[in-house]
């Protein structure tokens, strides 16, 4: 392909519709939506082969297209095939999201109501190549992108122009219609019922369970009350999950007086039995911001020149604690997933002199440190938010040098936590 060439082709436009309003009803829901999109392009995605190519994503729609070669004859079969199988995947995906999850925002709540609808128009494109990217442009790019909005009472189908028609469909086709723009005049198209989606399943109940407040009493330390099991979740719940412990404690790195359901701050370290020594010279942003379970430090004091590495390391608090008791010869390395956290801790240290301490973004089930390179591991109440605490484990081990030790506070269950509440978003982030 030269630079600028022009193909015969064939469009395809694969889009979700149905959350336009959920995306539009506030902060959570518009976030919320987005990861079930994502989750949905994906599985779309891995449906997506030869003869038809990936052009670009364009929001929650797919831009596909296949060059009319001399093999078109032998092919164009197949295009039909495959694209049944998108309504398949789909729906099977859709099943999945909807029984998994228990979040009452309008996006989690009408995971159900999302639809798939297809347009196959045939033409010329013109590709315009620019380095490693391929640009497909055109008046009949035009028209296919126009066509997602028709007079097509349906929500979930297949519209096909008649210049395409030589695809074939194993479907049932419905309607003749004709569809009338002002730029580009009036096309002529078949709408075909969409095949029944596989997997599409009445959403349960799914509305958790209660439980208490989550404050302990002062000799127990707070608790947090979330659930604690960590069988395989969903990708797109364990992203909203991420998402809302992200909103909640964004929430505590910057406006930490806010008042929460949990203790934080000084009061929170004297409950715990932090050493009033530990605090001093350190920036009031990062012990404001101290949300944890228990004191790491009370199962011993760090040694000189140790590698220690904290998990869910928050506003910074433990790691700068941290960082004096290794002194300049040992290394503190806070990962955390919440951004501000990040950015509270990294302020701090810089302010304190803290040459020794660094701060990651990033989850604590995939640590972005090598193997073996940590004397120890410490961590205050992050390990009972992680979903997958075998991977969580696991890093650990992966990242502990021989002979290393863990030194954790946090929450232990002593027995089941119900399936329901497992799934309630509320009760793990809230």
């Amino acid at each position: 392909m030269t630079d600028i060439d022009q193909r015969s082709v064939l469009i395809v436009l694969v889009e979700i519709s149905g959350y336009t309003r959920p995306m539009l009803a506030g902060e959570e829901a518009s976030a919320h939506s987005r990861l079930v999109i994502s989750e949905l392009v994906k599985t779309l995605l891995a449906r997506v082969e030869l003869p038809l190519t990936l052009a670009k994503l364009e929001g929650d729609a797919l831009f596909l297209y296949a060059v009319k070669g001399p093999d078109w004859n032998e092919v164009r079969g197949r295009i039909g095939e495959r694209l049944v199988t998108y309504f398949h995947a789909f729906g099977e995906k859709l099943g999945e999201l909807s029984a998994a999850s228990s979040c009452r925002c309008g996006a989690c709540s009408n995971i159900e109501s999302l639809r798939l609808k297809v347009i196959l128009h045939a033409g010329q494109a013109v590709f315009h190549r620019i380095g490693s990217l391929v640009e497909l442009a055109g008046v009949d790019v035009i028209i296919a992108h126009r066509l997602l909005k028709n007079s097509v009472s349906r929500k979930e189908y297949i519209l096909i122009t008649d210049a395409a028609r030589d695809v074939a469909l194993p479907l049932e086709a419905l309607s003749r219609t004709r569809e009338t723009y002002e730029d580009v005049g009036t096309i002529d198209t078949t709408v075909f019922l969409a095949p029944p989606s596989a997997g599409r399943a009445p959403r349960g109940n799914g509305q958790g369970v209660a439980t208490d407040s989550g404050r302990g009493t002062e000799a127990e330390g707070p608790r947090h009350d979330h659930p604690a099991h960590d069988t395989a979740m969903p990708a797109a719940f364990v992203e909203t999950l991420r998402c809302e412990i992200r909103r909640e404690y964004a929430e505590v790195a910057t406006n930490p007086h806010k008042g929460f359901h949990f203790h934080t701050g000084r009061p929170l370290a004297r409950l715990l039995g932090y050493d009033e020594a530990w605090l001093e010279g350190i920036p009031s942003r990062t012990i404001d911001a101290l949300a944890g379970t228990g004191n790491p430090f009370s199962l011993g004091e760090l040694r000189p020149g140790e590698r220690v590495v904290d998990l869910g390391s928050g506003a910074g608090l433990d790691s700068l604690i941290a960082a004096r008791m290794v002194g300049p010869d040992g290394r503190v390395t806070g990962v955390d997933m919440t951004p501000e956290m990040v950015d509270t801790a990294r302020t701090s240290a810089r302010e304190i002199g803290a040459v020794n301490a660094e701060f990651l973004e990033g989850t604590i089930e995939m640590l972005p440190l090598p193997d073996a390179s940590a004397d120890v591991v410490i961590s205050n109440g992050v390990i009972n938010l992680a979903p997958d605490k075998r991977a969580v484990f696991r890093e650990i081990h992966r990242v502990l040098k021989p002979f290393g030790r863990l030194q954790i506070g946090d929450i232990i269950v002593q027995k089941a936590v119900p399936e329901s509440a497992r799934r309630n978003i509320d009760l793990w982030a809230g």
